[in-house]
């Protein structure tokens, strides 16, 4: 078997998979490995909202531009589809309204439908919700969320079928390179695979695989706890859509008709971080941290809906779940070429936008790595921190 790629790529999250996809579609001999299987960390237990808005113009296209692929996976892959179109509403209060609206504005400009909604038009959308302190909603009839799992896998299937080596099961111990420029990757059995590029998209193992270069970035881990609540066939009744609410800082949507999904959502990337949410626990080791959830923990997530949807605290509370976030102290994503290394890629720090922009950054990445500069990767840049 030849051991050699023009690109090796790190990782089998939404990120990782779709980089390979576009590489091998772009036709680039390319392997990814990664150390369980796709979508076995972060991007599975991703709670895969899907949503245009944010107040980075970047973003927001990232983010249609990663909704576009994902519904056009069945396409694709000839698999799916993995996409719940039931909608996602927002609220916010009056210290967001005016740069909310004015994003919804530039958002309908880049072709996604967003609407706002003034405080009774959302009582009108959303009945059986509290309308307390909320000054805008707005509503995005063609998002809601995705089946995380099912589409990362669906896309890496397709890499394969295009020409791209998996390996699963296989951990990558340290890059490798020669003076300073990259040129593989060294297998915990030992296995030096080359490469002429390598793009590092490992999520909370990024920081431990740049160190053996010499680089790093001000990257932390989070652990983020996920309310599953019983809702016993009336999901869609009680959480109609998909929801992130600014003033109560939680986020929720039904999975199917039968559970809820919830979680605490502090803010970051689409306003002002909410500090007063409290930041979740950090992780100093991505390979051993609390997966499972408390009770408490749940019922913490739970009593935030208390006020804005009355009937959420009918709900039982089945066993919950925590991933990891790998956050960057901008709260913005880290994609781009790394500093001091010759074709050492990286896409890091997503910092909880992951899932929704993951098939576009794949694909922006692997023009990154084929084609050079992506205006739409600027703003991203590892350059912004100091990295060595």
């Amino acid at each position: 078997m030849r051991n050699g790629s023009d690109v090796i790529v790190v990782g089998a999250g939404i990120v990782g998979s779709s980089a390979t996809y576009y590489l091998a579609a772009f036709g680039v001999t390319v392997t990814l490995v990664e150390q369980t299987h796709p979508a076995g960390g972060p991007s599975g237990k991703s709670s895969a909202l899907l949503h245009a808005f944010y107040l980075l113009p970047e973003l927001s296209q990232l983010a249609i531009r990663g909704r576009e692929i994902l519904v056009s996976l069945p396409e694709i892959s000839g698999e799916g589809p993995f996409v719940t179109e039931i909608g996602m509403m927002w609220v916010c209060g009056n210290d967001n309204e005016a740069s909310w609206k004015a994003a919804a504005e530039r958002i309908r400009g880049e072709g996604a439908l967003i609407e706002t909604l003034s405080p009774q038009a959302f009582a009108n959308a959303a009945p059986g919700f509290a309308l307390d302190n909320v000054a805008l909603a707005l509503w995005e009839p063609e998002y809601g969320y995705a089946d995380a799992f099912g589409a990362t896998n669906a896309i890496a299937r397709a890499a394969k079928a295009r020409g791209a080596r998996i390996m699963q099961n296989t951990l990558v111990e340290r890059l490798v390179k020669a003076v300073d420029r990259i040129s593989g990757v060294a297998l915990a059995d030992g296995t030096v695979l080359k490469a002429d590029a390598v793009v590092l998209a490992a999520g909370p193992w990024t920081r431990r695989l740049l160190a053996t270069v010499g680089l790093d970035l001000p990257l932390h881990v989070e652990r983020h706890p996920m309310a599953v609540l019983d809702a016993a066939g009336k999901a869609r009744q009680v959480m109609p859509f998909a929801w992130c609410d600014d003033i109560s800082c939680n986020y929720a949507r039904p999975d199917g008709d039968g559970v809820i999904l919830a979680g605490s959502w502090a803010g970051g990337g689409t306003g002002v971080r909410h500090e007063q949410a409290g930041r979740p626990r950090f992780v100093h080791n991505p390979d051993d941290y609390m997966e499972g959830v408390e009770e408490s923990e749940s019922v913490e997530i739970l009593e935030t809906f208390a006020a804005r949807v009355p009937a959420m605290a009918e709900l039982g509370i089945r066993p919950g779940y925590a991933g990891l976030y790998d956050m960057s102290p901008d709260d913005l994503p880290v994609i781009g070429a790394m500093p001091g290394v010759d074709g050492l890629f990286v896409s890091a720090g997503s910092s909880g936008h992951g899932f929704k922009t993951g098939p576009a950054v794949g694909e922006a990445v692997a023009r990154l790595v084929t084609e050079g500069a992506q205006p739409i990767l600027a703003p991203f840049s590892p350059s912004r921190f100091k990295v060595a």
